[in-house]
């Protein structure tokens, strides 16, 4: 009976310090991914354009021509991609032609159709 109750309690002893390891690091891994958010919303233009060139010259200038862009203060937020009717939207708004549209019109003109 005694080493039966010692065996659960062991057991127990066992189950409990596995449950407070894996909640512990449950904690560790989320936490840190909300202060780099926070800081990236922080940082002036001209900071993100030195950070961008102390990784590689060309995306620094790329993150130049980004901040000088209308749209460098909007915070990009991925539930707010294109879809397709304002693909089709801005196309149909858009004076230009694309490069498919200009193709085909290339070839009609030397086919002659």
């Amino acid at each position: 009976m005694q080493r039966l109750l010692k065996a659960l309690t062991q057991k127990a002893v066992v189950l409990g310090l596995m449950l407070l390891i894996v909640f512990s690091s449950l904690n560790i891994f989320v936490a840190p991914s909300y202060a780099i958010t926070a800081s990236r919303d922080k940082l002036t233009s001209q900071d993100k354009i030195d950070r961008a060139y102390q990784y590689r010259e060309g995306a620094g200038i790329l993150e130049e021509e980004k901040q000088a862009s209308t749209s460098a203060k909007q915070i990009f937020k991925p539930e707010d991609k294109a879809n397709i009717e304002s693909v089709k939207a801005s196309q149909a708004t858009d004076s230009e032609k694309s490069l498919v549209e200009q193709g085909k019109d290339l070839l009609e003109k030397v086919t002659g159709k």
